[in-house]
């Protein structure tokens, strides 16, 4: 036998840590849930205490535990987040010396994707839904910064939502985290002088003009349309950065 041929066996406390992680996956373990003791675990897996301590570390680098040691400790359970897999595709985008523009180009061709996706799965709650988006909207085109970029943000990320696709509506949420991790003190931010109030209301009418579009329009026109408007924002979003700043998320 080869050494390709050979198979690796999981050791034990990986065996437990899959067997955990598949709980939680699952939904059978929920967000805060307090594990078992650990004389439970050991008894239910039929392992010893460094086996099943060795799954408790597997599943804290994956963030889907924490222990709190102690009298009073035990372990907790987190579900998987955006969060958290943004933290890590950020790390790798980083390493990588991806560029700030790279993460706009993407976020652009997914989005405007969703756009097309949701013209063809188009249905009276979709567009009831987006009409909720856009009021809430427009209650903040004359409020502070903040609650525009949350609306704003709310706006797009229901676009893609409504898609119904779930491994797109991953990959854009993520692609968001680390925009606002790469650009949280970067002159990208909208900036806080001077009369914002022109650029909201163009930014708004464009996504008044989206649903428009969505009821009425063809189904490859809406993602046409949601492509410029992209293209435009990140324009816009980056006309005081170098054309090839590489993300730094460790700041």
């Amino acid at each position: 036998m080869s050494v390709m041929d050979r198979v690796r066996v999981p050791k034990a406390g990986e065996l437990v840590a899959t067997q955990l992680r598949r709980q939680i996956v699952r939904g059978d373990l929920r967000e805060g849930d307090a594990l078992p003791s650990e004389a439970v675990l050991m008894e239910r897996f039929g392992v010893s205490r460094p086996t099943l301590r060795e799954a408790f570390r597997i599943l804290e680098a994956e963030n889907l535990i924490s222990v709190r040691r102690g009298a009073r400790g035990g372990a907790r359970v987190h579900v998987p987040d955006v969060a958290a897999a943004a933290r890590y595709a950020g790390a790798i985008l980083e390493y990588r010396q991806a560029t700030l523009s790279d993460v706009f180009d993407t976020r652009t061709v997914l989005e405007s994707q969703a756009a097309g996706l949701l013209s063809q799965r188009r249905g009276r709650a979709h567009l009831d839904r987006l009409e909720e988006l856009l009021a809430a909207e427009e209650a903040t085109l004359d409020g502070d910064e903040a609650a525009f970029l949350a609306a704003d943000e709310a706006f797009h990320l229901g676009v893609v939502e409504l898609a119904d696709n779930q491994t797109l509506d991953l990959l854009v949420r993520m692609l968001y985290a680390i925009i606002e991790r790469a650009t949280a003190s970067s002159t990208t931010r909208h900036k806080e002088s001077g009369d914002q109030g022109p650029l909201r209301r163009r930014t708004h009418k464009s996504h008044v003009k989206l649903v428009e579009v969505l009821r009425t329009g063809a189904p490859g026109e809406a993602e046409d349309y949601w492509r410029k408007h992209l293209q435009s924002a990140a324009r816009i979003l980056l006309e005081d950065e170098p054309a090839q700043t590489v993300l730094d998320l460790m700041s």
